[in-house]
């Protein structure tokens, strides 16, 4: 009921088709504004306002909310990266601080939520459920319990982040047991990464409370995750594109159990196709009624983070919302976060101290003996951040040493911490013609990782990499680099996001000269070969580890 329908409150909007996400049709209606919220939606003859705002007839949607992103991924701060989700209609988003947690431990989740500060846009963070990734991994920090929980006194923390660590959940590992405790005892909830896991499996997290998860990437695997009472993340990122898979089982029966996010999309991928934008096209393109998508963008999502009036418009909710003049062909024409317009944004990135890159490799580091020319490959999955895990013929010297060429190329993580050393393998789909590439990002501890057919090359990569204390990097068969310093953490730029965006794409055009063309980001894929909880075969600086039997294998296959 509304207070006092005499009152003047900040803006009034009338003449527009407003979205009702609970009975899923436009309305011609009004919304009166007031510190931050819809007082009240329809036609008053007693309220007046401060404002009038006439929205010529166009349509008005809530802020479209991201369920799930890693901002680090962008390669942007995260005050740059909203800016780009601002003007695709996004207002809220709910960002795992994972990568930076990893290289920085609390320092850096304190810089995130500082930097979260620093926008109008709406940044939740998950606090990271699983750094190190596993405990078998050599990260920059660890993360336990007992340093978590005092995060959860800050407004910009929504709960624990995409538990990953299945075996510890399985186990009952006491830390993570208590991490899904903590996140609970403060009002929250735990977000689920069941990648690969059976329906059996799905009731494990179930049973201590995990109720969601991003990980399907079939109709299948969505319905199963449903049927154990879990929220689905409908993902369509840059590497991982999930959603024309699952949209055909989205109907009105089932629809309030999905929400759209991004997972790990460039910043280059958000400016050309959009964000959650993006999932919403797609959406109508495949036969989801406009009102239908639109909710799933927004009240889906605020419901399955467990927010209180947030993700729709009308009386007590807060007043995120987009105006657009064709919802089947949405484009954000002009956004507001918390009742007030966003015009332009000029807000600078916040320094940041990262840690030193200590790291050795040289040359005879790179050497790689077989016993056999059969080996264990690493086979990239186009727009997966699985591998295929295959035993393949591969070349060798005659010293017996591993030879790279255009199908079979090298690659080497290097510990960047603590200096305790490399892994090697042998990975096919990057089909490089020469020279190295080479990142800081390796998911998810971000040691320092380099795939290559020339070792020199390699070793120049590893070099440059270390002395600008991170970033990505390309290296040609005459010893050129290409590079893109991330300065936060090795993770992210403290730069503005076009200058980010178009040091990127030259990094991308000169991929295409030192390879056959591929049809997916190669940095961002590369990052992801380091992640040892995602099937089916990664590699860490300890080596080959086949996820599927969760243990280091020797590459020699006989």
């Amino acid at each position: 009921m509304v207070a006092n329908m005499g009152k003047q409150v900040d803006l009034h909007i009338f003449n527009a088709k407003i979205l009702d996400v609970f009975n899923q049709k436009f309305e011609d209606t009004d919304l009166w504004i007031d510190h931050g919220a819809v007082y009240f939606r329809g036609k008053s003859e007693k309220l007046t306002a401060a404002h009038d705002f006439d929205a010529e007839g166009k349509y008005i949607v809530p802020g479209l909310i991201d369920a799930h992103l890693h901002i680090e991924s962008s390669l942007l701060a995260p005050s740059e990266l909203a800016k780009l989700e601002l003007a695709h209609g996004v207002t809220r988003i709910f960002a795992d601080p994972h990568e930076i947690g990893s290289v920085s431990g609390v320092s850096g989740l304190f810089y995130m939520i500082e930097e979260a500060r620093n926008t109008p846009l709406h940044i939740h963070y998950m606090l990271p459920s699983s750094v190190p990734a596993t405990n078998f991994e050599h990260a920059g920090a660890v993360l336990h319990a007992d340093a978590l929980k005092p995060f959860y006194g800050f407004p910009e923390i929504n709960g624990l982040a995409e538990v990953m660590d299945f075996p510890a959940v399985e186990n009952q590992d006491p830390d993570m047991l208590q991490k899904i405790k903590d996140a609970q005892a403060a009002g929250h909830h735990a977000d689920g990464h069941g990648s690969g896991l059976t329906r059996e499996q799905l009731a494990v997290y179930r049973a201590v409370g995990i109720d969601t998860d991003h990980e399907s990437t079939s109709g299948k695997e969505a319905l199963e995750r449903i049927q154990s009472g879990m929220k689905v993340f409908i993902r369509e990122g840059t590497v991982e594109r999930d959603e024309k898979s699952i949209l055909p089982v989205v109907h009105k029966n089932n629809q309030s159990y999905f929400s759209f996010c991004t997972d790990d999309k460039s910043a280059i991928d958000v400016q050309k196709e959009g964000s959650i934008d993006n999932n919403v096209r797609l959406a109508i393109d495949e036969g989801i009624p406009a009102e239908r998508a639109f909710t799933i963008a927004s009240y889906n999502a605020a419901v399955a983070q467990h927010l209180e009036n947030v993700g729709a418009l009308t009386d007590g909710y807060i007043a995120d919302l987009v105006l657009t003049s064709d919802p089947k062909n949405f484009q954000a024409e002009k956004v507001m976060t918390a009742g007030k317009w966003v015009d332009k944004l000029d807000s600078k990135v916040l320094t940041f101290t990262s840690p030193a890159i200590n790291a050795h490799l040289t040359l005879d580091d790179l050497k790689l003996p077989l016993k056999s020319d059969r080996a264990h490959v690493i086979n990239v999955q186009p727009h997966h951040i699985t591998t295929q895990h295959t035993v393949e013929t591969v070349s060798r010297d005659e010293t017996g040493n591993f030879v790279a060429d255009e199908d079979y190329a090298k690659i080497v993580v290097a510990e960047r911490y603590h200096n305790l050393g490399h892994g090697l393998g042998i990975i096919h789909g990057f089909n490089l013609k020469e020279g190295a590439i080479g990142s800081t990002i390796a998911h998810d501890s971000h040691n320092m990782i380099i795939a290559g057919v020339d070792d020199k090359a390699m070793i120049i990569a590893y070099d440059r990499l270390k002395r600008m204390g991170g970033g990505l990097i390309l290296v040609n068969k005459d010893g050129f680099a290409r590079e893109l310093p991330l300065e936060i953490g090795g993770l992210m730029s403290n730069k503005p996001y076009q200058e980010v965006i178009d040091k990127q794409k030259k990094l991308l055009s000169a991929f295409k000269d030192i390879s056959d063309d591929i049809n997916f980001d190669p940095f961002l894929t590369l990052s992801f070969m380091a992640l040892p909880v995602i099937p089916s075969l990664k590699i860490t600086d300890q080596g080959l580890f086949d996820v599927d039997q969760f243990k280091f294998i020797d590459i020699n296959a006989d």
